[in-house]
């Protein structure tokens, strides 16, 4: 049961405030997954050279053949709510490390669901005794397989996937502006072949889809089918993707045949669309010199970056013969970061007529404007300042102006004080405060933060505080409680907020994860939401592990009241309403590994092992930092290495079970990433693995302030 809500002219949702100030559709944050813990402190390890023994319950490793590994899992659901049924799955994953023919990956999930035909399971009238309707059974997967790193002669590599995944995309289409190319999901081929930090090349094929995960796990890929070729490659400037004077230059082109957004017949559409950019980063023309320092060249005093983007869209219904019925749009857009000693700045132009399309996908439409963001910091303070002038091509609507205002300042290393001011004029005319207090004591961290918001009839004011615990090093506990206050169409209403997140160890090696967030209305206001998750896991001894798991949902989150651009709103994506349901999963597990070069990944022979894991999150607060009201993102790739692939759970949770000891790098692919979220600073980070110990690595996403 599923159904998309559309938001008002105001951005308010149905269950939610988000002031958008554009009539498009709403994202909603999945739902929660486990916060993680504050830095410990520096403790010395010392590592002996001599071979490393396996931790209790580590499946047995044997050394013969290619480095490898695998698990599988059988699970068994029972859910209740507005859906009941049966659920039985089998999962696996694993990998195999190739020396010539590089890293293979394995996920897949194969489903077979079993629900009553009446929808209740028992039917029956006054005085008749109940009976068991029968059962009407499903089957569905989703699956993949990577193979990444394969070499070949004078420093080319190929990468290939088929499955359920998202078309290739080149480097340049997620460049350093507000908008990105749509990932289309498909069931299909993807490869690329590319001489790294140089040239790539990339072609995908397949059908369009979508992933289906509310009381059904699977792929739909009814929606037609796509087709796509890119490249990419370096024009001038020295080596590395950091080089200064260096200019790029991308192309992508992508064709979908009948495709159907909402499956009504007569609706399907064949649609050709082109995109090229070329990309320039070197010594700004106003600088005498480039400054020293980390990240790109946009990111060093007297360092600019400048891309260009040109968009086009052709197409018309697929039953229509006559060109008189095609449907063509063109838009561009220009994008440059630079720094200065007083500042880091970036400026955007953007022009976009109406009924742009990026295959099945829309692209921003019928709006053109120019922007402007500054930032200046300390290491005490922090000022930004943002500008967005915008009005539509088609003149259908007034044009507006938009204006956000962001400061920082830490007292000293125990507290600090944020606040942002945005307003907007025009349409959709509204204004919106955020004040911050953010404190760190014995007890833990805690920030107060009050929201208010106003618009044509429309006022919010929500008020609370998330904390972070001060627990054991293999613990953490984190609340969050809030009061919002509205008031919309003459007719007031009344909510609280909540959040709890925690994880913890029990006996025999066994651990709590657990994630409650919700909201309640009061004083005669009805509305509820709720997202649940708890999930106890047993290692068993020998590769084998116990997992049990609870989890409930219902109604729709309430985000933190904003006001956002023109621009912003028009990338803005569906909220999908979740219908209410409980479940309960009980699993077993089997993990092992064998392989001459390592028992981890990565490793070599003798050589400790740890786990890597971390969860992929909406920072809806651009705090960096994860809140127990912030909830994970899924289906996100994460690559570690460059080689070995895994995807966020429906919590926003990865995990590479078994990484050798030392320095690695993890990188969120961030195709997958919804629009118009972003990785938060670089998408990818060295993380360091000690033996017997977990790493974590969290990827906060965001969008504009």
């Amino acid at each position: 049961m599923k159904r998309w809500l559309r938001c008002s002219a105001l951005g308010l949702c149905g269950a939610g405030h988000v002031l958008a100030g554009a009539p498009a559709w709403a994202q909603a944050a999945p739902a929660a997954a486990v916060a993680q813990p504050e830095a410990a402190g520096y403790a010395d390890r010392v590592l002996d050279d001599s071979p490393q023994a396996e931790p209790d319950g580590e499946p047995e490793v044997r050394d013969t053949g290619w480095p490898r590994g695998w698990s599988i899992e059988g699970q068994a659901t029972q859910q209740s709510g507005v859906v009941r049924q049966r659920s039985q799955s089998l999962l696996f994953s694993g990998y195999l490390d190739t020396p010539n023919y590089g890293t293979f990956s394995a996920n897949a999930n194969l489903n077979r669901d079993a629900a009553p035909v009446n929808g209740f399971g028992l039917v029956g009238s006054a005085g008749t005794p109940y009976s068991v309707v029968p059962y009407s059974y499903r089957t569905g997967s989703t699956w993949r397989i990577d193979q990444r790193g394969m070499p070949f002669d004078s420093g080319w590599f190929g990468n290939n996937s088929v499955g359920n995944i998202n078309m290739a995309a080149t480097p340049l289409a997620r460049g350093v502006g507000r908008v990105y190319l749509p990932s289309l999901p498909i069931e299909g081929v993807a490869a690329s072949l590319e001489q790294p930090g140089r040239t790539t090349f990339n072609a995908s094929a397949g059908r369009l889809g979508y992933f289906d995960g509310l009381s059904f796990q699977g792929f739909s890929a009814g929606r037609g089918t796509a087709a796509s070729v890119g490249a990419q490659t370096q024009l001038t400037g020295g080596d590395g993707p950091l080089a200064p004077g260096r200019t790029d230059a991308a192309v992508q082109l992508i064709e979908t045949r009948d495709f159907n957004a909402n499956g009504v017949p007569g609706f399907a559409q064949n649609t050709r669309s082109l995109w090229t950019a070329v990309s320039w980063q070197g010594l700004a023309p106003w600088a005498d010199s480039l400054g020293k320092g980390f990240g790109g060249v946009a990111d060093k005093v007297g360092g600019l970056r400048v891309q260009a983007n040109l968009a086009q869209s052709a197409g018309r219904p697929s039953d229509a013969s006559s060109l008189a019925a095609r449907d063509s749009a063109t838009g561009g857009w220009v994008d440059a970061a630079w720094r200065t000693e007083l500042m880091q700045q970036a400026a955007s132009v953007f022009y976009f007529e109406p009924s742009l399309r990026w295959g099945g996908d829309a692209l921003p439409s019928d709006l053109r404007g120019a922007s402007w963001r500054g930032d200046i910091s300390t290491r005490q303070w922090q000022l930004g300042t943002q500008i967005e002038v915008s009005d539509s091509v088609s003149g259908q609507q007034r044009g507006s102006v938009f204006g956000n205002l962001f400061g920082r300042y830490r007292f000293d290393s125990r507290d600090a004080l944020s606040a942002t001011l945005a307003a907007r004029t025009g349409t959709f005319a509204a204004q919106s405060a955020q004040l911050t207090w953010e404190h760190k004591s014995d007890w833990g961290y805690t920030q107060w933060r009050t929201d208010i918001a106003h618009g044509t009839g429309l006022r919010v004011l929500r008020s609370g505080v998330d904390h972070a615990w001060s627990v054991s090093e293999t613990q953490t506990f984190s609340t969050s409680l809030a009061l919002e206050q509205s008031r919309e169409a003459g007719s007031s209403a009344r909510a609280v907020h909540w959040g709890v997140l925690g994880t913890t160890p029990l006996v025999a090696g066994a651990r709590l994860d657990l994630s409650l967030r919700g909201s309640n209305g009061i004083g005669g206001n009805d509305s509820r939401f709720l997202s649940a998750n708890a999930r106890l896991s047993w290692p068993l001894g020998l590769g084998w592990s116990f997992i049990a798991q609870y989890s409930a949902a219902r109604g729709q989150e309430s985000l933190n009241p904003a006001v956002v651009s023109a621009l912003t709103a028009a990338t803005l994506q569906p909220v999908l309403v979740t219908p209410y349901s409980r479940a309960f999963m009980v699993a077993l597990r089997y993990e092992n590994r064998a392989g001459l070069a390592s028992a981890p990944i990565g490793g070599m022979p003798g050589t400790g092992a740890g786990r890597l894991e971390g969860h992929v999150f909406f920072d809806q607060d651009n705090n960096g930092r994860r809140e127990a009201n912030e909830g994970g993102v899924a289906s996100v790739t994460v690559v570690l290495d460059r080689r070995y692939v895994a995807r966020t759970n429906a919590q926003g949770f990865y995990s590479f079970p078994s990484v050798a000891a030392g320095s690695h790098e993890i990188e969120l692919i961030q195709d997958n990433l919804p629009l118009p979220w972003s990785s938060a600073g670089s998408a990818s980070r060295r993380v360091d693995v000690y033996v017997r110990d977990t790493a974590a690595a969290d990827f906060p996403i965001q969008k504009e302030r």
